[in-house]
């Protein structure tokens, strides 16, 4: 007689590492209007080296000092919406809706960063936008990792003013730490500047398109924000078919994303790997 199966706990897992959530600055506001729209914000953003004069006050030809007219502002729309849960045999269980919540908490972070990256959701801002700026002329001409990690610093200190993002695809991750490019400052791995690095969920195309075969594209924005709703959910009772005995259970958040003063891209020639 074939015996049953006996139920055991499922391993223990490890957060999701690296991504995102670990660059962002990740707020869950108690306000939950922004969620209709969108948001917008001011950021504050410097443009180095800053103007200088070396005229006198008193002097009354010294030349007259400009400043740039308005103020800019950063819109991160439409909200975008994510859900996941699970359509499952009601009978014997009751966890199925705390079964919807962990499902989305597992996957928000790489959903987020996909849609970020490619717009595929309609949302904007996204990285890879055709008039995203390419640094050095690197569509053309692919650069080295270091050189690239390298232009991205520069510019996120020359036009924020503050430590920024970089975003590269998840699948690198391996040569940037081979490279020595990496540095762990928990819960953040930064590039040698600072800049924390976003390793992305993400399909890794560039402005132009996708990379090809041995290269890869990355980004550099100014500081990132990530905006979430609360996680909303049925009662057991609504998502409970009484006529099959079957329970839709889903979990659904709203988010929006954005970054601050900048976003620029670079094409890598990947290393060669050993023969």
């Amino acid at each position: 007689m074939t015996q049953p199966l006996v139920y055991v706990s499922a391993p223990s897992t490890t957060p999701y590492r690296y991504g995102l959530f670990s660059a962002a600055a990740v707020v869950d506001p108690a306000d939950q209007r922004e969620f209709q729209a969108g948001v917008e914000w001011e950021p504050v953003c410097v443009d180095a080296p800053a103007a200088t004069t070396s005229s006198a006050a008193s002097d009354p030809s010294r030349p007259t000092k400009s400043l740039s007219v308005g103020v800019s502002k950063v819109t991160a729309s439409p909200v975008l919406r994510l859900y996941a849960g699970v359509e499952a045999d009601l009978t014997g269980r009751d966890d199925h809706l705390e079964r919807a919540r962990t499902a989305l908490g597992l996957v928000e972070q790489q959903s987020l960063e996909h849609y970020a990256w490619t717009g595929s959701a309609g949302n904007r801002p996204r990285l890879a936008d055709p008039a995203t700026p390419i640094l050095a002329g690197s569509d053309a001409s692919p650069v080295s990792l270091a050189t690239a990690v390298g232009l991205l610093e520069e510019h996120i200190s020359d036009r924020s003013g503050v430590l920024g993002a970089l975003w590269v695809p998840r699948k690198i991750g391996a040569h940037l730490a081979a490279a020595d490019l990496t540095r762990l400052e928990n819960p953040r791995m930064v590039a040698p500047l600072g800049n924390p690095y976003v390793f992305a969920h993400t399909n890794g195309a560039g402005p132009a398109g996708a990379a090809a075969s041995g290269e890869a594209w990355l980004y550099g924005t100014g500081p990132v924000m990530v905006r979430r709703s609360q996680v909303t959910m049925p009662r057991l009772a609504e998502a409970h078919d009484r006529t099959t005995n079957d329970v839709f259970a889903i979990a659904e958040r709203f988010y929006t994303i954005g970054w601050s003063c900048t976003v620029v891209a670079v094409k890598v020639q990947l290393p060669a790997e050993p023969a």
